[in-house]
């Protein structure tokens, strides 16, 4: 090996080792942002949360998240959320969810992921409801779902629902939130599997009943499908309370927990309210059939 290959071999080498502290450095300087920047976690004279903050598992530790694993991360402004916030899994280190939140509520565009980091669901929400454009994903990143929404929050114009394979399982067009028109049903392949007729108050008026495929069958591979989630039974004192009937259920801090249709004294359709520690509304889930069936409007 002459002079000029070991010397060439020597720069290689540092060369690497400095670009390893590069990576080092910045590694530390992110964790040092979370952990111990000083224009973070920060409060005003009167108390109040202002500019980025960051909440670790240590900060909350009931919620199971490791002692350094985010859970979310946001600015503030006079306490209320606002700006665009991100929301993570239990292994604090997964983004679960990210938007734009306006004096604490959620509004303007958002993501949903799935835990192995693919899009979930894509929108955009105006004064507590979706508007505009609305696409769901399974886990395999393909299109479950795409509709759009108006104002009040209701579908509006072409509304497809997909197989895990990409091949259109229903289409109709809503308005109001109501299907009118024309609907069809597809077969994984393809085919059509059922023509329907509505009328303009969204109530079926005719169907063709089941039509018999006539291309090859395709077999659909579920992604993701995990077992149905039941709403939680309620212990209920209140003597007004139906367990076969239209109820509205409030928590011990007479917040609106459940409403909709009760069947057995378990929610069957209807939605389920969950608030965080502040009382502050997090989440809504949609109970059709008495099981999960999405997350509602906030």
């Amino acid at each position: 090996m002459n002079r000029q290959d070991k010397i060439l071999i020597k720069l290689t080498i540092l060369l690497a080792f400095s670009l390893g502290m590069v990576f080092t450095n910045a590694s530390y300087g992110a964790m040092r942002d979370d952990q111990e920047n000083p224009n973070i976690n920060q409060k005003d004279e009167q108390g109040r949360k202002q500019g980025k903050w960051v909440f670790l598992g240590k900060d909350q530790p009931e919620k199971g998240y490791p002692a350094d694993g985010k859970i979310s991360e946001g600015p503030f402004k006079d306490d209320r959320k606002n700006g665009r916030w991100y929301m993570y899994y239990n292994d604090g280190v997964t983004v679960k969810t990210e938007g734009e939140y306006i004096d604490n509520r959620p509004n303007g565009a958002f993501i949903k992921y799935h835990p192995n980091g693919k899009v979930k669901e894509e929108g955009t929400f105006n004064s507590r409801n979706y508007t505009n454009d609305l696409k769901r994903f399974n886990e395999e990143g393909t299109l479950v779902y795409s509709s759009s929404f108006d104002d009040a929050g209701n579908e509006e114009g072409a509304v497809k629902y997909f197989y895990d394979n990409g091949q259109v399982e229903f289409e109709y067009e809503a308005k109001d939130g109501k299907p009118t028109g024309t609907a069809t049903r597809y077969w994984p392949n393809g085919d059509v599997k059922e023509k329907l007729t509505f009328n303009s108050d969204g109530s079926l008026k005719e169907t063709s009943g089941e039509i018999a495929m006539v291309k090859p069958k395709v077999e659909v591979k579920e992604v993701g499908k995990v077992a149905d989630k039941l709403p939680p039974k309620p212990v209920i004192k209140d003597p007004k309370f139906k367990p076969n009937a239209y109820n509205k259920v409030y928590n011990d801090n007479l917040e609106l927990w459940m409403e909709g249709d009760f069947k057995d004294g378990r929610l069957f359709d209807g939605r389920l309210y969950i608030y965080d520690s502040d009382g502050l509304l997090l989440k809504v889930e949609v109970y059709k059939k008495g099981k999960y069936f999405s997350d509602g409007q906030i």
